[in-house]
């Protein structure tokens, strides 16, 4: 009876690991992708370079093609955040502390697309820094590399 419980619980995630590690990684790309959408409507006004400069982060941190990184913006845009906690904790469960601050970096040149750094962006990426434990002289030096770039 044991055993049978056992191979009950084991055999959902023994099945198959590959669909396992393949649905982690859309989960985690979703969650980005959620991210970068949520940092285009921070302003209120979501224009074509923000979505141009989101692609790019995408393409950019997974190597995803042009529309496929479009396509997976477009669903994480329609799939709207209720809380920040869960792409929050995808992120810090896979991503190491480098991949954080390049996608640190990547919201705050999506916030610096439009050439106006906004108070609510600001204070988005600031609040993300922290919720997936990017230091602060990290986070300000994303900032600045990110401000550097020509738009």
């Amino acid at each position: 009876m044991l055993t049978a419980l056992k191979n009950i619980f084991t055999g959902f995630s023994d099945d198959r690991p590959e669909a396992s590690a393949s649905s982690e990684q859309r989960r985690l790309h979703l969650a980005v992708a959620g991210l970068l959408h949520e940092m285009m409507r921070m302003d209120a006004a979501q224009k074509p370079e923000e979505a141009h400069t989101a692609v790019a982060g995408l393409v950019d941190m997974f190597g995803l093609a042009q529309v496929e990184a479009r396509t997976l913006l477009v669903e994480a845009g329609s799939q709207r955040l209720t809380s920040y906690f869960d792409p929050a904790a995808t992120i810090m469960r896979m991503l190491a502390l480098e991949q954080r601050i390049l996608l640190i970096e990547n919201l705050w040149r999506v916030a610096f697309a439009d050439a106006d750094l906004d108070v609510y962006e600001d204070q988005f990426v600031r609040k993300m820094a922290h919720l997936i434990h990017v230091p602060n002289t990290q986070c300000m030096l994303a900032r600045q590399r990110a401000k550097q770039l020509e738009y």
